[in-house]
């Protein structure tokens, strides 16, 4: 009698054994599944084509990465400043006080010869700061797009954007940048907190170092 209850709890013990062997067994399959479809949608992020037709406008990008009249540089490096705030915050001079037309700023761009949106979706969370995506234009390529505000025929904000996880820099962007920087006295301000940074527009190389530093910052992993 002692023997069979000795070799029933045996046979119990060995298939709570089984059992939790083999929970674990699908648990790491199940992991593995989940990490390989990371990788995938990973490199599809890093690979995909982009529509050159259309950009998303986003409400949470709204002015992030604005682009400024240069004469606030002085405001916006002085170490007082309280680093909780957007950066561009602190600001002087808008960019509608530049008065830039916004054919004048159309014809512009449209010689230099980027490529410009045909549509924007608008997509709003929250309180809406952009009421009409018609009072705004976007210009771009790969996924960086450059998009201008305006009203009553004057630029009202320009901010940039980048959904560009190309491991190439992209020249044509920074091409843009330097040559609007320079034609009206331009900062890009990024207002991140990861990224936060004041680039002088009118000299290349600051541009060009901004965007590598960003990507090592945000799309190396």
């Amino acid at each position: 009698m002692m023997l069979a209850n000795i070799a029933l709890f045996i046979v119990i013990a060995l298939a709570i054994i089984y059992i939790i062997y083999d929970s674990k067994k699908a648990i790491k399959a199940e992991n593995k599944v989940e990490n390989n479809t990371t990788v995938t949608k990973s490199q599809i992020q890093k690979n995909k084509s982009y529509n050159e037709d259309e950009t998303l406008l986003w409400e949470e990008e709204y002015l992030m990465i604005e682009i400024i009249p240069a004469i606030n540089y002085e405001y916006l490096v002085d170490k007082n400043i309280d680093k909780s705030k957007a950066l561009s915050s602190y600001t002087k001079f808008k960019t509608e006080t530049l008065k830039i037309e916004i054919k004048e700023i159309t014809e512009f761009l449209e010689k230099i010869g980027i490529n410009k949106y045909k549509k924007i979706s608008y997509l709003g969370i929250g309180d809406i700061v952009i009421n009409d995506c018609r009072n705004t234009i976007a210009y771009g390529y790969l996924g960086d797009t450059i998009f201008i505000e305006h009203k009553d025929d004057i630029v009202k904000n320009i901010w940039f954007v980048s959904n560009n996880r190309d491991t190439k820099l992209n020249t044509e962007i920074v091409n843009l940048l330097n040559q609007i920087g320079s034609k009206y006295d331009l900062l890009l301000v990024d207002n991140y907190p990861v990224t936060e940074k004041i680039v002088d527009l009118k000299i290349i190389d600051e541009i060009e170092s901004y965007f590598k530093r960003n990507k090592e910052i945000l799309f190396t992993n």
